[in-house]
């Protein structure tokens, strides 16, 4: 869901290195790149995390570097152009890090002019498609829904929505404000396909041990879950099992497999596989992992996950539903990148079916998040 986008925008000045208990603390000032005069209450997080902060008006902040691989900073304000940049403590120590924000230009679109009868079903499907069909869903709301547009996508079943402002999700399952930045997001209702990414800031709401359990529920067989039991070779132990399954052509011959033959069906099928057959230590980066699917990955949760029980209530599973669930994992490229913390350094590499499809945005943890 959240796409990459790199820019260098940052110069050195002097500063003073601040660490305590071996973490480091980012030092930094934002200025407008137009004036040089600083910028204040401009947003600074570390993507996908409820880690961040506000600029002072002097333009200054001060942050914590995450101990999570690869984490992007976000350095962002309406009006300016974005800026994204990976700091680690080699490049932050001992420097205050100036950060100049471009004033953005106005970009036209051809926005789609629609009936109030139109938007409010343009927008019923933008809710579903991007909050997701779960509990966690449908116990979560978009605050400035007025500051979304819809473009054409294409064709008569397809269309784009985006926002210049950040969209604020209240989560009152989770216990989150969620500030989504929207880059872009695409549904063609034709054939089911939704694609959305963006940047996302978690603000807790009030006090953390009310949402204690609700948070663990929502963990406990979601894709991250899954991924950090992968690359720990925890699967069975945290209730997976996982299946590659790979095409077979099959004729009225079983011994054949011959593609030329008329009469030929084409079948699935599906072999068990353990984490260290699809998982490798990526050889250009330490801190990542390279998941390497041949074919697509089913994978079998052995335990109820709590969304279950909702989607049953609401009519979307039918009938009796053995322990668990399978869903589908289908790689866009040719290998899925995690970091050493089980995040997916580009989640727009990975389509899911199955289960998976109905958690979206309102099912997100931080990327800090630890049960």
């Amino acid at each position: 869901m959240y796409k990459n986008k790199i820019s260098l925008f940052f110069v050195f000045f002097f500063a003073v290195a601040l660490g305590s208990f071996g973490q480091t603390v980012l030092q930094g000032k934002v200025l407008n790149e137009t004036t040089g005069n600083p910028l204040q209450g401009v947003s600074i997080y570390f993507n996908n995390t409820s880690l961040g902060t506000n600029s002072n008006t002097e333009g200054k902040f001060s942050l914590t570097i995450p101990n999570i691989e690869n984490t992007e900073l976000i350095i962002s304000s309406v009006g300016y152009e974005r800026l994204v940049y990976k700091p680690t403590a080699e490049t932050v120590q001992n420097k205050t890090i100036v950060f100049k924000l471009t004033p953005k230009e106005v970009q036209l679109k051809e926005v789609l002019i629609l009936t109030d009868a139109v938007r409010k079903k343009y927008l019923g499907i933008f809710e579903r498609e991007f909050l997701g069909i779960t509990e966690e869903a449908s116990r979560s709301s978009i605050e400035n829904k007025r500051d979304i547009y819809f473009t054409n996508g294409g064709n008569k079943n397809s269309f784009m929505a985006y926002s210049d402002t950040p969209l604020v999700i209240i989560n009152k399952m989770l216990g989150y404000k969620v500030s989504f930045e929207l880059v872009e997001f695409f549904h063609d209702q034709q054939n089911g396909r939704t694609s959305y990414y963006g940047y996302t800031r978690f603000d807790k709401l009030g006090d953390k041990n009310r949402w204690v359990k609700n948070r663990k529920n929502c963990y406990y067989g979601g894709t991250v879950h899954f991924y950090r039991s992968l690359i720990a070779n925890r699967l069975k132990a945290e209730g997976y099992q996982v299946f590659l399954i790979t095409p077979l052509h099959q004729t009225g011959d079983s011994n054949k497999n011959d593609s030329s033959h008329p009469a030929q069906q084409q079948m699935d099928v599906a072999r068990e596989i353990t984490a260290a057959q699809i998982v490798a230590a990526d050889t250009t980066n330490s801190n990542n992992y390279n998941l390497i699917i041949p074919g697509k990955l089913m994978v079998q949760y052995g335990r109820n996950p709590s969304s279950k029980n909702y989607l049953s209530r609401n009519t979307f599973i039918q009938g009796t539903l053995p322990t668990g669930f399978r869903s589908f994992v289908t790689v866009v490229g040719n290998v899925i990148s995690l970091n050493n913390d089980g995040i997916i350094n580009n989640p727009m590499d990975v389509l899911y079916t199955g289960y998976w499809i109905y958690e979206k945005a309102a099912n997100m943890l931080p990327n800090n998040y630890v049960p």
